[in-house]
């Protein structure tokens, strides 16, 4: 990917071959042409027994539809120091790659929106060592879910218990100088444009914005028409892709190969103004895993081509 590209590419953790150290997985991600990683805040000890629900066993199938069935070795932890940190930013420096992101899947076992405290306090203590961690790397931004609404946990609920959660994290996202971004998952929350821009808006502050992922939109939007009403509150965008012939977790596929309207996604991107990072997220294969992420570095080259040359006409 050409440095001087507008958009520059990251690659998510979850398509680092599985059982393989971060230096090593570093290696291979710069060698096929990514000039950044989002890696993956883990908590690999026993949930808290109030966090174990009728959704762990859907969630943990998540967690193996996105790569990070097992900790990384070397990974960041919920309990990792100040000097692991720093090794971490170090092994990737020493790669040529920047540490732009830490996203994590933990905030799907202790929702934002939880009406049990004990749930709730655990969210925001991963929160914090996310936005901490994140600084210490040289990242600018967090990935999380802002809430999660189930049979139990009603819509309105989840609005107002995680608008005050996040609201009271944000203090600590300046002091850290690291932007909280809301991505739009399979939560039943904010699954519309205009609630999701209204959403960051209510918080009236620089640090919380959008973190946009184009496939997980396509079961009940387009992309591009997402893209065009974020506008400005996009602070990252996530590249993934996925079939609605499928149109279940097992939907998600590598880059190119499923419905996402590329050409729009591109375009859209451009007619916002959007530059930054755009992080891909893939699986590794079950075969040859490490292809997945050459793979993945060539799709992204010609989508980036796509938006140059749009850009161009």
């Amino acid at each position: 990917m050409s440095e001087e590209h507008p958009l520059r590419a990251a690659i998510f953790q979850g398509a680092f071959p599985p059982g393989l150290g971060l230096p090593d997985c570093f290696r291979l991600v710069r060698e096929a042409g990514f000039q950044g990683v989002e890696l993956s805040l883990e908590n690999p000890g026993p949930l808290l027994p109030e966090a174990i629900n009728e959704t762990t066993d859907a969630i943990r199938a998540i967690e193996v539809s996105v790569g990070l069935a097992e900790p990384r070795p070397g990974g960041v932890r919920l309990t990792s120091t100040a000097e692991e940190i720093a090794t971490i930013r170090e092994q990737a420096r020493e790669t040529g790659l920047v540490v732009t992101s830490v996203s994590t899947m933990q905030l799907f076992y202790y929702p934002l929106s939880s009406p049990l405290p004990a749930v709730r306090e655990q969210g925001c203590a991963i929160v914090r060592k996310m936005l901490e961690a994140t600084a210490q790397l040289g990242g600018d931004l967090i990935l999380i879910t802002p809430g999660m609404v189930t049979p139990d946990v009603p819509y309105d609920e989840v609005w107002r218990r995680s608008r005050e959660t996040i609201a009271g994290l944000i203090p600590y996202a300046r002091e850290v100088g690291v932007t909280i971004a809301l991505e739009n998952v399979w939560n039943k929350f904010l699954s519309s444009p205009l609630e999701f821009r209204d959403y960051i808006d209510s918080f009236e502050s620089d640090y919380v914005g959008a973190y946009f992922d184009v496939a997980n939109v396509l079961r009940f939007g387009y992309p591009d028409q997402w893209i065009r009403i974020l506008g400005p509150r996009l602070k990252r965008v996530h590249f993934k892709d996925y079939r609605l012939d499928i149109d279940d977790l097992r939907g998600f596929t590598a880059l190119l190969q499923g419905d996402v309207p590329w050409a729009r996604v591109m375009d859209a991107l451009e007619h916002v103004g959007y530059r930054g990072w755009v992080v891909v997220e893939v699986q590794p294969y079950r075969t040859l895993p490490e292809q997945a992420i050459a793979d993945a570095a060539q799709a992204v080259r010609r989508l980036l081509a796509m938006a140059t040359q749009d850009s161009n006409s």
